[in-house]
């Protein structure tokens, strides 16, 4: 058979060698291959763009500082302490993004497109990240394992409707690992209670289980925890704040409607006649389905049975019993109940409080830029969880559990947000490494220690006086059994067996009697920390963490000089430093304190050098090393390596030659990173031990001045004790921004150390400590407050 040939109409093309094409085949194939490249070179240009945003350019050391040193740095990155250019504080990043190359400040800006696209970026970053938030709370739940007594239906029904929580004997473990073991809690409708405990020990599970009902909450408490920021959108922080109670929200909109009801109904009656009665009787069943539950009015804070009998309540409206003018009666004495008319109000004192401003922003700049009325998209992360807060003190749930809420929060809020707790009616459960916080808020202590929870009645003060003298007496009480152990081994052939089992015996009895005793100071007898009656006494198993930097090597002043310097970001109107005139040198000690979003880190950059002020001379001694520690601290640690390959790879000894990973496990051992953390990647390691990695890189850095932004964020109450000796005893200078007054205590003392207030653009020179700051704060904050 001969081969097929072309119509006759068809013929060979230059841009398609070897093929026969028809005039319309060949114009189809013209057009999709010009179609094909035009694809191509838009996605080539695109990712070229993608890639070139994505990878920063390499940024020299600031000029006059001497870096760190380093061997085998990875390629276009420098050192911990010489590349250590921090995003700004939670409350600041918004505003303190600046484009640096070779620290030159880029003058130009954005774009309104390029603007659209960055929000939609943002926006879409955040939608992933709230997703990510909710599969791992549903991971953390399936993690958990918790055992406690089965309650029957009728014991969950007596239970149901008690103001207090009472779990006996439960456990909880984690993919394997026992946090809780046979332990009870106690919490009395009312009183406040602060729960304490190293970190990582299982506080922050506690609260949880609770909000989410894994352990037995009475299911007419409507209990919330505080653990996340209020996700991004288009309404305003106030609007968002209102939202947030979901009852006034329905209330709201059930009277609307009944409303609108009433009128329909009073317009058919007047019509008459059967047109007039059939939108009578529509009117009625649209009212009476405004009255029915819907999913939407369950807010998710109470349990099953509240849930059921509210839905059982309002199916017994019926259309035989359905009585408009009625239910619209009870809408508005509901509504007066839950304060409608002033809602707005308190949501606004609220937010003021937590530090946002009155007036509606247009331009999002200067001090407007934390207006209430802007949109919640607005705002950055640490912003966001203010509005969290606020949403969680306007709705007023029975139960409020608050995790580290002073984290993110500037002096002047933590301060707001302490008085206005000690006016706190119902129950509080709060997690705190801020003493002072704790010692003015609650009324009972919760000690989570050796997979135990002991409560103790009285201030936190109270507590460290009683859980110092139990662990007196428990270690003396373990000297006197070792001590007895160790005689009765030593006895007679043929008595030592029995000598033993009798100071086992009388152990076992003394455990006894001191578990059916009360102690006084307790509300509940935990002195044995219900190890059972035949438990031997051991040594008291304290948390020791210790936090070290090294001596550094003195030079002349000045270290640091802020000469006449000014400085403004691109595009941001509203904001700057003006007429800067200051100096840090070996021993300076200063606390910066102030606003979010007046310029702290900014400062703190200007300081560092990784700013340049727009006018003004700033200098640095050349051979100054700078340590920094900033609250994003974890964008500059190297997410792929483990600790000790991170610390490895960036110091070598001052000496010369290269560190033993067991010599930088025993550092981050000290500054109380877990040994079985020491291996893990470092993008699974939680905030407060990426924290300790970043302290122990500071000392291996050998820093002159240490730059502290809120270095307390992530640290438990034993290691803000270490930090706090630490910085008191190194022999260079310390510039520190933070809101606890326990670590301002440790480190500036009257007589040698400044106070700088930031606010309005200026820094200026407190006359006076700390605790006199503090004072004045206190007297404005409380005249507020009663005001109210």
């Amino acid at each position: 058979m001969s081969e097929p040939t072309a119509p006759p109409e068809a013929k060979e093309y230059p841009e398609f060698p070897g093929e026969k094409l028809s005039k319309s085949e060949y114009k189809k194939r013209l057009k999709a291959a010009a179609t094909a490249k035009a694809k191509a070179e838009k996605e080539a240009k695109k990712a070229a763009e993608d890639a070139k945003s994505a990878r920063p350019a390499p940024r020299a050391p600031p000029a006059g500082r001497a870096p760190p040193v380093l061997k085998n740095a990875k390629k276009g990155g420098g050192g911990y302490m010489d590349d250590m250019d921090l995003p700004s504080s939670a409350s600041e990043d918004e505003m303190e993004t600046v484009e640096r190359e070779e620290k030159t400040i880029v003058l130009g800006g954005k774009t309104e497109k390029e603007e659209r696209k960055a929000r939609q970026k943002e926006l879409e970053a955040a939608r992933k990240e709230a997703l990510a938030k909710e599969q791992a709370m549903q991971e953390d739940d399936d993690a958990f394992n918790v055992r406690c007594a089965n309650l029957t239906d009728e014991a969950r029904e007596q239970m149901a409707n008690s103001k207090d929580i009472k779990i006996d004997g439960f456990s909880v473990s984690a993919r394997g690992k026992e946090l809780l073991t046979n332990t009870d809690l106690t919490i009395v409708h009312g009183r406040r209670y602060g729960l304490v405990g190293p970190n990582g020990m299982g506080k922050t599970t506690i609260m949880k289980l609770l909000a989410r009902r894994k352990l037995p909450v009475p299911d007419f408490i409507d209990i919330l925890l505080v653990e996340q920021e209020v996700v991004g959108d288009d309404r305003s922080a106030l609007e968002s704040v209102v939202a947030a109670d979901v009852e006034l929200q329905q209330l709201r909109k059930r009277k609307m409607e009944l409303e609108a009801a009433m009128e329909r109904v009073a317009a058919a009656e007047e019509k008459g006649g059967e047109e007039g009665s059939a939108e009578r009787d529509a009117a009625l069943a649209e009212a009476l389905k405004a009255c029915q539950i819907s999913e939407e009015d369950d807010s998710g804070m109470q349990g099953k049975l509240a849930m059921e009998q509210k839905r059982k309540e309002a199916g017994e409206i019926t259309e035989e019993t359905f009585d408009l003018s009625s239910e619209l009666n009870k809408t508005y004495d509901r509504l007066e109940e839950k304060n409608d008319a002033t809602a707005e109000a308190r949501a606004a004192k609220i937010l003021h409080g937590l530090g946002f401003t009155v007036p509606e922003s247009k331009t999002n700049v200067g001090p407007e830029r934390f207006s209430m009325h802007n949109t919640t998209k607005s705002f950055s992360g640490g912003w966001r969880m203010r509005i969290s807060l606020a949403r969680a003190l306007f709705i007023e749930p029975t139960c409020l559990l608050l995790d580290e809420p002073t984290n993110h929060l500037d002096l002047r809020a933590v301060i707001w947000l302490e008085e206005y707790l000690m006016r706190w009616k119902k129950t509080l459960l709060v997690v705190s490494h801020d003493r002072d916080f704790l010692s003015s808020v609650t009324t009972d202590i919760i000690h989570l220690h050796d997979h135990k929870l002991s409560q103790y009645r009285g201030s936190f003060e109270n507590f460290e006086e009683m859980y110092e003298q139990r662990r007196r007496e428990a270690n003396k009480a373990y000297e006197k059994y070792e001590k007895q152990m160790k005689a009765a081994k030593a006895a007679k052939k043929g008595q030592a067996k029995n000598a033993q089992a009798a100071v086992k015996d009388a152990a076992a009895k003394r455990a006894e009697q001191k578990r059916a005793g009360k102690n006084k100071g307790m509300m509940q007898d935990d002195d044995d920390d219900n190890r059972g009656g035949d438990a031997a006494p051991t040594r008291w198993n304290d948390y020791s963490v210790e936090f070290h930097f090294p001596t550094p090597s003195e030079l002349p002043p000045p270290l640091i000089s802020l000469t006449d310097c000014h400085f403004k970001y691109p595009n941001l109107e509203g904001f700057g430093l003006d007429n800067l005139n200051l100096g840090i040198d070996m021993g300076t000690r200063v606390g910066i304190i102030g606003p979010n979003g007046a310029g702290k880190s900014t400062l703190m950059n200007l300081l560092a050098g990784d700013l340049t002020p727009t006018q003004g001379d700033s200098r640095r001694s050349h051979k100054l090393r700078i340590g920094r520690y900033s609250q994003h601290f974890v964008d500059v640690l190297s997410m792929d390596e483990n600790p000790v390959q991170y610390l490895l790879r960036q110091y070598l000894k001052p000496e010369g030659g290269s560190y033993k990973p067991e010599e930088i496990r025993a550092k981050l051992g000290k500054f109380g990173l877990p040994g079985h953390n020491h291996l893990t990647p470092i993008v699974k390691l939680s905030g407060g031990q990426k924290a300790r990695v970043v302290f122990t890189s500071i000392q291996l850095s050998n820093p002159h001045i240490l730059l502290m932004d809120e270095p307390t964020n992530h640290l438990d109450m034993e290691s803000i004790d270490a930090l706090g000796t630490a910085l008191d005893e190194f022999e260079g200078g310390v510039v520190l921004i933070t809101h606890d007054a326990h670590i301002c205590g440790k480190v500036l003392d009257a007589e040698t150390s400044e106070i700088w207030v930031v606010d309005e653009g200026a820094v200026t020179k407190f006359d006076g400590d700390f605790d006199e700051y503090r004072k004045q704060l206190v007297a404005e904050i409380n005249a507020e407050l009663d005001d109210e």
